[in-house]
């Protein structure tokens, strides 16, 4: 399987770009809205590597729930931006949260018809809408069990610290379109974007999930060369080149394994 990596805080997208080809990782992903975006995907494209997905803004999106009609539409604009911006580089996924925060947005018939808005405009444009996990289930199950347009993204870190025994590959595992990997130490709340195996997740069990799942695109790591533990950057004992090499071989140990689990279930 191919290994790809997301990495923020701390190293501009030219650097992790030359790092991550120094590396042979030749997949990424980065946000809709990154500043000077189209130099940012140039930096990656100049580089051999390819954009997976995109991931769409998430910050104020639940006006596309709320009754305001000039919050919710200005919030679809954005998120229709990310799918224009797929297109227009051939990105074939889009990755956006339904909701953010405590307590969930109420499921409105505003909100269902904004993102029956979104569903049709990625899907007249060529491009799939993947919703992540967060803190709730109930507004993915809803889009799952009445749409067959969006696809599922994994994120195994939201997964440990946001929900509480909630196994979402169990789920939605039939519909897994993209991975967000990354580790923490469980603690609620605690979203620390740590490399895998560095905190206290169980790897094992994620790979025996995408196994199962037929899964076959990117192992994507999602993490953070600045994760905080305890306000200590949590790597600040490694130089960019180390942290890169060590994110390689934890994505590459954990695509290895699915790879031996798909074998020995054969």
């Amino acid at each position: 399987m191919n290994i790809g990596m997301n990495i923020h805080g701390g190293m501009s997208h030219e650097r992790i770009a030359t790092l991550l080809k120094k590396n042979n990782v030749t997949h990424t992903f980065i946000m809709s809205d990154t500043e000077d975006f189209d130099n940012a995907v140039k930096h990656y494209l100049d580089n051999g590597i390819t954009l997976d997905t995109l991931h769409a803004p998430f910050k104020g999106i639940n006006a596309m729930w709320g009754e305001d009609e000039q919050a919710g539409n200005a919030m679809l604009a954005r998120l229709f931006d990310s799918v224009d911006k797929c297109a227009k580089y051939g990105i074939p996924v889009t990755i956006i949260h339904v909701s953010s925060g405590r307590p969930m947005p109420e499921i409105s018939e505003a909100g269902v018809r904004r993102y029956t808005e979104l569903f049709e405009y990625a899907e007249k444009n060529g491009v799939k809408v993947a919703l992540e996990n967060l803190r709730y289930i109930e507004n993915l199950r809803y889009f799952f069990d009445r749409y067959d347009h969006p696809v599922f993204c994994w994120d195994t870190g939201h997964e440990n610290c946001y929900t509480d025994g909630i196994k979402h590959m169990e789920l939605f595992g039939d519909r897994l379109g993209a991975l967000h990997i990354h580790d923490n130490r469980c603690v609620w709340d605690s979203d620390d974007h740590m490399l895998p195996y560095d905190g206290a997740i169980d790897f094992e069990e994620v790979a025996q999930h995408i196994a199962k799942s037929g899964y076959d695109g990117t192992v994507m790591l999602e993490i953070c060369r600045s994760a905080s533990v305890d306000g200590k950057n949590f790597y600040e004992g490694l130089t960019d080149e180390e942290y890169v090499e060590k994110a390689v071989r934890a994505a590459r140990r954990i695509a290895d394994r699915i790879e031996e689990i798909r074998k020995e279930s054969k």
